[in-house]
Formats: C-alpha cells, structure tokens, sequence
C-alpha cells in the first residue's frame, strides 16, 4: 500500500470516527434536554446511547473499515456509501428522538423513509452479533492453535513452501472482494425481508392439553393476544386487520396479555379502541396491564372498558361457561422484579384459597412464570418477549432467538409446578430493532382435557 493510499484510508475512518462521536454526542444531550425539561421517560434514551447506540457505532466503523479494504479509500462507491450512511444515521436519530411524540414529524413517517431508522439500525445490530460471534471463535481457535504449538513443529522449509502456495491470485483476490461485499450487504437484505414480516400476522392454531382441565370445557378456545403496541406503524389498517382474523378464527373467549400502549403522548392509542369494539367472542374480552401500559393506567382501563375489555387488575373472577365455572385472574405487570415472589404471594393468597376450579391466569412477563406459587392456575398465558423478537423461527412452537439463548421464556409451551403456561409470539412489538426473523401471531389455543398425551413442553 502506498503512502498516498495509507493517508487517504487513516483520513477516510478518521472522518467517520469523528461523525460517530458527534452522532452519540448528540444523541445523549438531546436526551439529557428532554429528560430535564420534557419527560422524565426521555431518561431511558440516555440510557439508550452506551447500551444500543455506541455497538452500532462499532459495528459501523468496523464495516466501512472493511469497505476501505475491499473498494479502497478513494472510490466513489466508498463516497456514496459514505455519505448515505450518515444521511441514513440522521433520519435513524431524529427517528429514535421523536419516536414517543405525540405528532412526530410527518417527513420521517412518509413512504419510502418510515422505516429508514429501524433497517438501518436492525442490520448494524445483526452485524455487532455477528463481530461477537467471530471474536469469540477467533478467541477459541486462538487458544487451540497455542495448546497444540508444543507439539507441532514444522520445519522452515514445508512452512515457506505453504507460505509460496498460500499467496492469492489477482483472480482469486477479486472472488475474495466480491464475496466480501455480498458477505457485508447480507444483515441489510434480512433487515430489508423483515419489513413485511413485522406485520405479516399469522394465526396460529394450539390444542393444549391440561392434566385437571374438566371435560365440561373440552374444547374451548381462546384467542390469545399480547404486546398490541398502538402507535406508529401499528396503526389502524392493521388494528382492524388483527381485529378481523381473530373474529375469523372464531374464538369463545378473547384473553389479552397487556403492552396495549407505546409510552407515546396525545390520542395515538383511539385505533386501538376502535379495533378492540370489533372483535366479538361469546365470553367477551378480558386483559391484564403490561410494562408499557403504566403511563396513564386509568384512562386505558377506561377505554379499554368502553371497547369492551374487562381489565383484571391484580383480582379474579368467575365465569360460567355452560354451567361450568372458570375462574379467570390477572395481575397488574410488577417492576419490582426481585421481591416478585414475595409480592405474587402475597396477591395471589388475597383471592382467597384456591377452589376446586379451573383457573386461567393472564400474567404479562413469562419471567415470573418460576416465582409464581405452585399450582396457583392451570394455565398461565404471557406475551412480552414478542416471540425472541429476533432469530430463526424454526417450527410454529420453537425458534432459536437472542431471548431464547439467554435462557429466558420466548415463545411455546412450558410447565413448572403442576402448570403450564403458554407465552405467544405476540401480535406487535416496540422500538428498534423490529422483528428480524421472528413472525408475529394471533394465538387460538384449543384447551383440551381428555388425552392423556402431554405434549413437548420446556422445563423452567
């Protein structure tokens, strides 16, 4: 490499290293400012800048790094790149800046840029998993390669002679080129597949066996809903979309698992009561409240009332469903999540004891599934972790997700305790990323008592 070329290529990643502080720089003080003198919820974005967007910095400046390499410094395809790229990370930050606003700017919710921000941002995430993934092996092949040194000597000569065959061809220098760029435009081209994936809702068919679920309820089905998330591009097509398929699916009793809202401002959330009206089921509509629907409870369980939702809000109740009795319980999404089992009891046990019926319990966050008291339902449904949000779906019960391999509940079937519960893959999702592989879905669980064949769960 020349001396010309080495100054141009130090310049090139100068400049953008110089962008990227600049990008973060402004990112926090924007959030500072918010949070000081607009809302108090502007404080997870300054959390937002050291957890989520400096790894997108890293994984930027490691690809454009990698482009210099592959098209040299001085290309005009590097240029070009170059200068989308930060045209692309401005409309992100204004994005993520304005996303909880009421009225955010119409420019950056027009066609063609709406989903600018999120693209953008999932494939540098795909690409921050991926320098870990190849970090860790190298790390691994590392180690190996000094524990067999000791043993493995080869003379000078056989290892020249390597060094001769090992030299690359121009032709095989261009294949290397070409792969690598194809190898970098990859995360882009999955981000890109999963835009219409993010709202392709699927309705997913369950029979759910309960060892003590009585015959008298054989058969019944609920449609499980959870992490609706109104607001944004959850707007009201889709809302009656998802109100459509449900009513489609025929269902005898809707159960929905919280996360209605978005943490945004204004009437963003009047689609959502509109949709919620439609739906129709014999047993009516019954809810518990997720993390997000904290910011005015009252006026969601209102609404929520008027569209003929029932919110059980840490309290139970009986159904009779053709003269059997249901008991049917929610509670209220708990932020203190290390005095979880004390406080499950303790709500759990103001119900009074448990009665020799049925019960379905709504409980937004599937984490809570191991603190809960034994056999305190039959089943208990979740949502919250949106399927794993991101990875491979690889059958309608299992997927390999982030979510999954950190060893939390994401999706299918799980028992614990003489109990079972079902967490859904959701019908929404919130924030950056979007959905990277992982479907959303209306849930229809026929609940069943009869067979004595248990079907594949996970343990927890």
């Amino acid at each position: 490499m020349s001396v010309h070329t080495r100054l141009n290529t130090l310049a090139s990643r100068r400049a953008q290293y110089v962008w990227h502080i600049g990008l973060n720089l402004f990112l926090l003080l924007a959030a500072g400012a918010m949070w000081l003198w607009v809302t108090w919820r502007a404080a997870y974005l300054v959390a937002m800048v050291p957890i989520a967007i400096v790894p997108f910095s890293y994984a930027r400046q490691r690809l454009h790094a990698h482009c210099v390499s592959l098209l040299g410094p001085s290309s005009l395809s590097l240029v070009l790149f170059s200068v989308a790229g930060m045209v692309f990370d401005a409309i992100m930050a204004m994005q993520i800046l304005t996303a909880r606003s009421g009225s955010p700017l119409p420019f950056l919710h027009a066609p063609g840029i709406s989903w600018t921000g999120a693209l953008w941002y999932s494939a540098y995430g795909i690409l921050v998993f991926v320098y870990a993934g190849l970090g860790i092996l190298r790390g691994l092949l590392q180690v190996a390669q000094r524990g067999r040194a000791w043993c493995i000597r080869q003379q000078v000569r056989h290892a020249q002679h390597a060094q001769h065959d090992s030299l690359p061809s121009p032709e095989r220098r261009q294949f290397m080129q070409q792969l690598g760029l194809l190898g970098a435009g990859a995360p882009f081209l999955f981000s890109l597949s999963s835009v219409k994936l993010t709202y392709d809702f699927r309705v997913e068919e369950r029979d759910l066996v309960l060892p003590d679920w009585p015959t008298a309820l054989d058969g019944l089905r609920v449609a499980h809903l959870s992490d609706i998330h109104v607001g944004g591009e959850m707007d009201r097509p889709k809302l009656f979309r998802v109100a459509a398929l449900t009513n489609a699916a025929r269902p005898d009793i809707v159960l929905h698992t919280g996360d209605f809202l978005t943490h945004r401002t204004g009437d963003f959330d009047l689609p959502l009561y509109e949709a919620l009206a439609r739906i129709k089921a014999p047993y009516g509509q019954w809810a518990c409240l997720g993390n997000h629907d904290f910011d005015a409870p009252q006026r969601l369980v209102r609404y929520l009332r008027q569209s003929g939702v029932t919110t059980l809000r840490n309290r139970a109740t009986t159904l009779s469903i053709d003269g059997q009795p249901l008991e049917l319980a929610g509670l209220d999404f708990l932020f203190q999540r290390f005095e979880w089992a004390a406080l499950y009891s303790r709500l759990i046990d103001s119900w009074g004891p448990r009665q020799p019926v049925p019960r379905i319990l709504l409980n937004h966050d599937p984490r809570a599934f191991v603190t809960l008291p034994a056999r305190c339902a039959d089943l208990v449904l979740s949502g919250h972790t949106h399927g794993g949000h991101a990875g491979i779906q690889l059958s309608k019960e299992r997927a390999l997700s982030v979510v999954g391999l950190l060893g939390i509940p994401d999706q299918g079937l799980y028992r614990r305790a003489g109990m079972q519960m079902f967490v859904t893959r959701c019908v929404g999702f919130y924030g950056y990323p979007m959905r990277l592989g992982i479907p959303p879905e209306i849930a229809i669980l026929t609940l069943r008592s009869a067979p004595k064949t248990q079907q594949s769960a996970v343990s927890v």
